[in-house]
């Protein structure tokens, strides 16, 4: 880098970017925990992304021209601003970048970023989106993701004016719906979005990622948008976040003919039935277990190896009796009741299917049948 520049940013205002940044980046793949540097619009932006989900952060107006986007590493950044305060001054000169504060300096010699796609990196424009509250979009997709692990996935089907969000992970399914909200900035806009409907398939790592970046924005709504040339969804919740996009191998008909044929059938209270979840775990974390009702109650079986576990509660007040068994694995089940929303859970079988869902019917989780008669 030839050219030198020279620029000023509060130091709470790096820190509240790192701390977003960090949270992008996640911690299970060092090599990503980098910061990308660039100049666009007339302003300074840091760049974070976790190989999927990409936070792209405005610093400081910048008149000038970064002529290309270079790296630095999060974490040495991260510890050396962590105690800073007051303004820090950043100076781009040969190749070098460094930090001032008072009588500290941090030097960083640079290099281009070399991006591995051939697209030229850039800042997402705030598009047109469909609203919804940022609460309740991280509910949804923190249900969802509750009990995957590395190398599963969730997706997201938008049409009609809402967001379906499904995932699956050792025989257990989870369903819900989420409607869009009028958009804070134009409540008077029209009801029927001019947004294309899309379906698409994020992993597990940056769902949870998002969930935590979105938790520190300063923003009560947030809008979702996809972009199909570049093959993106973008959100925007005052700063803007990109994820890359498979398509899912299913769509989400059947799950959706399935929860609205649900019926309750029966009524227990969830800390009871997490309860017996968590002390099935005999074998550590994943656990198998067995969940069946007989005769008014709910019972649940683990065994492993000369160890046995049975325990058993009471179906709550009149329920109707219902024959089910199904197995999986306790501690990814007590993760997802954990976040269905409600003291109680309803059960009902729709077909060869036994789903559960708290009284609102506004989530569901789905396994196969085992005692079909």
């Amino acid at each position: 880098m030839s050219v030198n520049y020279i620029v000023e940013v509060e130091a709470e205002v790096l820190k509240s970017i790192i701390k977003k940044a960090d949270k992008v980046c996640g911690t299970l793949e060092p090599s990503m925990r980098k910061l990308v540097l660039l100049s666009e619009d007339e302003r300074l932006y840091i760049i974070a992304s976790d190989g999927c989900l990409s936070g792209y952060f405005p610093v400081v107006p910048f008149y000038s021209k970064i002529a290309s986007p270079f790296e630095i590493p999060l974490d040495v950044v991260k510890h050396f601003v962590s105690e800073l305060s007051g303004k820090i001054s950043l100076h781009f000169q040969d190749g070098v970048l460094s930090l001032k504060s008072q009588n500290e300096i941090l030097r960083l010699r640079i290099a281009p970023f070399q991006k591995d796609r051939e697209e030229k990196i850039f800042v997402p424009k705030h598009p047109e989106g469909a609203a919804f509250s940022k609460r309740k979009l991280l509910s949804e997709i923190d249900f969802a993701s509750s009990f995957l692990e590395e190398g599963s996935y969730v997706d997201l089907y938008f049409s009609r004016n809402a967001l379906e969000v499904i995932s699956q992970h050792y025989g257990l399914v989870a369903y819900s719906r989420l409607d869009v909200e009028k958009n804070a900035e134009n409540p008077e806009a029209c009801s029927e979005l001019n947004i294309d409907s899309f379906a698409i398939r994020i992993p597990y790592v940056s769902a949870r990622h998002l969930i935590k970046v979105l938790e520190i924005e300063e923003t009560n709504q947030v809008h979702v948008s996809f972009d199909p040339i570049r093959n993106k969804v973008i959100i925007f919740s005052g700063d803007t976040f990109t994820m890359c996009a498979d398509i899912p191998e299913e769509t989400p008909h059947m799950l959706r003919n399935l929860c609205s044929r649900f019926e309750p059938k029966i009524r227990i209270l969830s800390s009871l039935l997490q309860r017996l979840l968590r002390r099935s775990l005999i074998a550590g974390r994943f656990s198998d277990v067995e969940i069946y009702s007989r005769h008014g109650e709910i019972v649940v079986v683990s065994q492993h190896g000369p160890i046995a576990y049975r325990g058993s509660i009471p179906i709550q007040g009149e329920s109707e009796e219902i024959r089910f068994s199904f197995q999986t694995k306790a501690f990814m089940l007590r993760s997802v009741l954990n976040r269905i929303g409600s003291q109680y859970v309803l059960i009902d079988n729709v077909n060869e299917y036994v789903l559960l869902a708290p009284p609102s019917l506004s989530r569901f989780l789905v396994v196969r049948n085992q005692r079909i008669q």
